[in-house]
């Protein structure tokens, strides 16, 4: 069944032979993954209809009116620094991938992680750039804001449209958008935190700045619904170049001489009917951090002893494949009581009709010297001192070790600085916290069962590692300190709270450190960083142009290449990186971008 470029396959219906006739035999571009980036490039690529281009993705288009709710079913592999407790591993398995998904809250990271980016290039001297202000371009470019309503300026609300794209007229596009209905119960927190030693106001959620801030969420304006990948990059283009084969996986890619020259797929659930698709130009993995480097594995491109053991042919022995791998980890609850309530102002006792358009959040983001005074000199030394190969898995390849030394001094200096996060959390208008560690130091890995050999049907061994290093613990102890200390002095002290989770019988950092082990989790579903972009001999897997090291013709623009996580949810940046990745992508093609 064809409409509108749609190519959906129904294992069940058993309508592949058919519809596998509907497609070309070979494109320009085919994409691997029709999620956040995929569907960006997609668009990118195919507006000019000078190109063909194939989106192959393994989940479902959802009709019409429905909210997508498809996840992989995938359990993390036991976390040993949490108590060896499992996890899932929620990543979407629809058009529109996460960003169909997730909880719709809409943030950048701090200007500074887009320059580590930059350091973590290896001083290439090529003419591609990933900084702030390059990135910046690209924020704008993918993202439309929508101003907040004037019901919201009791609030204080700040917002800078400089950081943002022009005021476009069309719905196709993405959305980040301020909801009118903000609690009054978070004005207490608002004026505590503005007084702490430290902390600022932040001129907009976009700025790159650090501080307080109220963000947004991927809402359409016009329409009350998500604003997402499919809807801004897909629904309504009926382009004749640019297709989207559903319910397919994608196999492996397939080589000609070191250059992808395809890739085979199947039908979900109907491995036996194989069947390749060529490409002229490039093969485009989008498959996200957790299938990205399990494509890469099965198809000869990764750790060599890994892909023996699995009886998998070498293509290019790349170590940095599946490492790397990072998430923000999170407390699910630090949590206090009132024996006061904090009063209502008079000008904020006002009565706001939800249009639709959901809640705008206050947040802070804020460094380590803030959270932690009086020890983040001593958690950075401690950092910086340690073997870089101590707290990565056994074995770790020399060049992943190296480029994890990089990585750890500028986490090392940042940690001293005053521009880049270590904590994110949101005031509810309860005196109630779910800190977010946004910039750990523990390094996990996605790698595809040796024992399961080419079998793409056996979803990779996913192991967060969150806490094995044992400074990130050191932070969140820091963290909850930071909490107590927020709500029992300053500002807040006149409402004498009471904490409840953790708790009395959790004062020594060895006890709250214990306490962090048994509660933290490791993951806020923003999977990034296995397939790098670093220089090779820093166990990186892409180079500063996306490209995959030791083969021609394969890129990858989703959030495995970025090299750390970022100080916010990661759908804008990956909205950001695909856009840059379509600009490096024409340019290759000799395309004026």
């Amino acid at each position: 069944m064809r409409l509108c470029g749609i190519i959906q396959v129904s294992c069940f219906a058993g309508l592949f032979p058919a519809s596998i006739q509907a497609i070309k035999e070979t494109y320009d571009y085919v994409i691997v993954g029709g999620g956040t980036a995929g569907l960006t490039v997609g668009d990118r690529l195919s507006e000019s209809g000078k190109h063909s281009v194939l989106v192959i993705e393994y989940g479902y288009l959802e009709p019409d009116g429905q909210r997508p709710g498809t996840l992989y079913n995938i359990t993390s592999a036991p976390v040993a620094g949490l108590n060896n407790r499992t996890f899932p591993v929620s990543i979407g398995c629809v058009v529109g991938g996460s960003s169909a998904v997730n909880g719709m809250v809409f943030q950048r990271g701090n200007a500074k992680d887009y320059d580590v980016w930059g350091e973590l290039g290896g001083g290439n001297p090529r003419r591609v750039r990933w900084n702030w202000v390059d990135m910046l371009k690209y924020f704008k470019k993918s993202i439309q804001m929508t101003a907040p309503k004037p019901e919201t300026a009791a609030f204080d609300l700040r917002y800078d449209t400089k950081y943002w794209g022009r005021n476009l007229t069309t719905n196709h596009t993405i959305f980040a958008t301020f909801g009118n209905v903000i609690s009054p119960k978070t004005h207490a927190f608002y004026e505590a935190a503005k007084r702490l030693s430290g902390m600022k106001v932040s001129p907009d959620a976009g700025s790159g700045q650090l501080g307080l801030q109220y963000y947004q969420t991927s809402t359409n304006p016009y329409t009350g619904e998500r604003s997402y990948s499919r809807t801004g990059h897909w629904d309504g283009l009926n382009r004749a170049n640019y297709d989207l084969l559903t319910a397919t996986r994608v196999n492996k890619i397939v080589f000609d001489h070191h250059r992808a020259a395809g890739v085979q797929i199947y039908p979900r659930g109907e491995s036996s009917k194989k069947t390749t698709i060529r490409v002229r130009k490039e093969v485009i993995l989008a498959a996200g951090a957790i299938h990205t480097p399990q494509i890469l594995q099965l198809s000869g491109i990764g750790p060599a002893d890994l892909l023996k053991r699995a009886g998998i042919p070498v293509e290019v022995d790349l170590p940095g494949v599946g490492y790397n791998f990072q998430d923000h980890t999170f407390i699910p609850a630090v949590s206090f009581s009132w024996l006061t309530s904090p009063p209502i102002p008079e000008h904020l006792n006002i009565t706001v009709v939800d249009d639709g358009l959901g809640r705008t959040s206050l947040g802070l983001s804020v460094e380590l010297p803030v959270v932690s005074p009086g020890s983040f000199k001593r958690i950075a030394s401690k950092y910086e001192s340690q073997d870089p190969a101590t707290y990565l898995p056994k074995g770790t390849d020399r060049t992943i070790i190296r480029g994890y030394r990089k990585q750890q001094q500028i986490y090392a200096r940042e940690m001293r600085a005053k521009d880049f996060s270590f904590l994110r959390a949101t005031f509810s208008g309860d005196p109630s916290f779910v800190p977010i560690i946004i910039h750990p130091v523990s390094r996990g890995t996605v790698l595809i069962d040796p024992a399961a050999g080419s079998d793409i049907e056996v979803e990779p061994i996913v192991n967060y590692r969150a806490a094995s290093n044992p400074i990130d613990v050191d932070v969140a102890v820091e963290e909850i300190k930071f909490l107590r200390r927020f709500m029992t002095t300053g500002e807040l002290s006149r409402y004498n709270a009471t904490e409840v989770v953790p708790g009395p019988g959790y004062e020594s950092d060895e006890a709250l450190g214990a306490w962090v082990r048994a509660n933290t989790i490791p993951s806020v579903y923003h999977p990034v960083g296995t397939a790098a972009k670093m220089p090779r001999e820093w166990g990186g897997v892409v180079g500063e142009d996306l490209m995959v090291y030791g083969v021609r013709g394969l890129s990858v623009v989703d959030a495995s290449m970025m090299p750390t996580i970022v100080a916010g949810t990661t759908s804008m940046t990956v909205y950001a990186v695909a856009e840059k990745a379509a600009d490096l992508i024409k340019l290759r093609a000799g395309t004026i971008v």
